[in-house]
């Protein structure tokens, strides 16, 4: 028997190909929800294919047509549209499918909320950054008159940095918070939709829906995530690593290092065990510079990018679950690891960072050379990328543009201070004499 697997994605990103040739290795046959010209159909994985129109009813009737034994969202707007599907899905018999794959449905609102989950794990005795819901501008200017700057303004639902910031000033503040809150703007989302192949903003754009906004205390120290994969609240397998480089400032991953880490370990069974999660899930984490301690961020209910690897015992997500699926007693991943170090460059991600980067070479560079249709699509989507003003982009390029006008507005400024200085000394020289 193959277990059918339905991937539900909302934008199009590489890793769920990944994943998917993960899933039809360890024995399933993979279907995918998602935007046309996604990565996955490049891949021979895939088993059937349904597009997303950036609306419910397309994910509805992905899942009416494939009749998944098991679905997994990819992304955090493909949770959040499951989560709502279940609270409709009594005339369409759904919901014992998606609490089967998700878990307990009344810790669905828990997890999609940044300052709840993190509130939740702090009475599990995991170590959380003081974190703050802010339902409306009021809250943040209470909290400001009570904490210090810096901080990080987080926007839920959002991810690979985009709905990050951090703020050094109360102005800064309710400016992030403005920015965060606020409804997706129409060009944005039409770039989005047409040239990013991203969905996730074409529902709250039409329904002028808001983010939840929280802040959160900054935590010195290096980043660190794991990917988990779980049964009815137990923990299967875990990947842990160390965040090398970054895509950008608050961008995902490129290059990671495995690590043990028994806090990190810790904090994903107690979730896991907390709020009775199936499925694949990552959490991301500070590791305090001072102390070692690992601080809790936030979770991704969702599978993240480091879930198709397989790194050896304990550490190769999809077997166990997939053993778990066909009601198999959990056995010793019989897939030899592909790690050759414990260094390793996140393909495309690390490519499109560097295309020269040392760490392809040094490291183990996660290629995908069985698929080179998804090498080629790849390649298309590092240069269409490239061509194209992302919003991270103009962020990091109106932070550079002020930058440099400060430092003009500073040299102008130390320019005229000495001519008025040099001006003084020469009025009052014949006075002295």
């Amino acid at each position: 028997m193959r277990p059918n697997v339905l991937l539900v994605m909302t934008c199009s990103w590489v890793p769920p190909a990944r994943l998917a040739m993960a899933l039809a290795g360890a024995g399933c046959s993979v279907e995918a929800v998602a935007p046309r010209g996604h990565a996955i159909t490049t891949t021979h994985a895939l088993q059937g294919f349904y597009a997303y129109s950036g609306f419910l009813s397309s994910i509805r009737a992905a899942i009416i047509a494939a009749q998944p034994d098991f679905v997994i969202p990819c992304d955090d707007y493909a949770t959040e549209s499951l989560h709502r599907l279940h609270a409709e899905a009594a005339s369409h018999g759904l919901a014992p499918l998606i609490e089967r794959s998700l878990g307990k449905p009344e810790h669905y609102a828990a997890i999609r909320t940044r300052g709840s989950l993190l509130s939740e794990a702090k009475k599990l005795g995991i170590c959380v950054p003081d974190t703050e819901n802010l339902p409306d501008k009021r809250a943040l200017r209470d909290w400001l008159a009570t904490h210090q700057l810096p901080a990080y303004i987080k926007a839920d639902g959002t991810s690979g940095g985009v709905g990050v910031r951090l703020v050094e000033t109360p102005e800064q503040a309710e400016h992030a918070f403005d920015a965060l809150s606020s409804p997706p703007g129409v060009l944005r989302t039409i770039k989005r939709t047409l040239v990013d192949k991203d969905m996730r903003l074409l529902s709250p754009c039409l329904q002028r829906s808001r983010a939840v906004v929280s802040t959160q205390k900054v935590v010195e120290g290096s980043e660190a995530n794991c990917a988990v994969s779980c049964w009815q609240g137990r923990v299967l397998g875990c990947i842990s690593v160390e965040v090398l480089k970054r895509a950008d400032e608050y961008g995902p991953a490129t290059v990671v290092r495995l690590i043990d880490n028994r806090d990190v370990l810790a904090a994903a069974e107690k979730l896991a065990r907390r709020f009775q999660l199936s499925g694949l899930f990552g959490l991301d984490f500070i590791l305090e510079a001072a102390t070692g301690k690992a601080y809790l961020l936030e979770m991704n209910a969702r599978a993240t990018q480091t879930c198709h690897l397989q790194m050896g015992p304990g550490r190769n997500l999809i077997e166990p679950l997939v053993d778990e699926l066909l009601g198999m007693p959990q056995q010793t991943s019989s897939t030899a690891s592909a790690r050759v170090l414990d260094t390793i460059a996140l393909f495309p991600a690390e490519w499109k960072r560097d295309s020269a980067s040392h760490f392809m070479k040094s490291g183990y560079h996660d290629v995908p050379w069985e698929e080179p249709e998804l090498i080629r699509y790849s390649l298309r989507f590092r240069l269409q990328d490239l061509s194209w003003m992302s919003y991270r982009k103009w962020r990091a390029r109106t932070a550079a543009l002020k930058e440099a006008d400060q430092r003009r507005a500073a040299l102008i400024e130390s320019r005229r201070s000495r001519a008025l200085s040099a001006q003084d000394n020469s009025t009052t020289t014949p006075a002295s004499r």
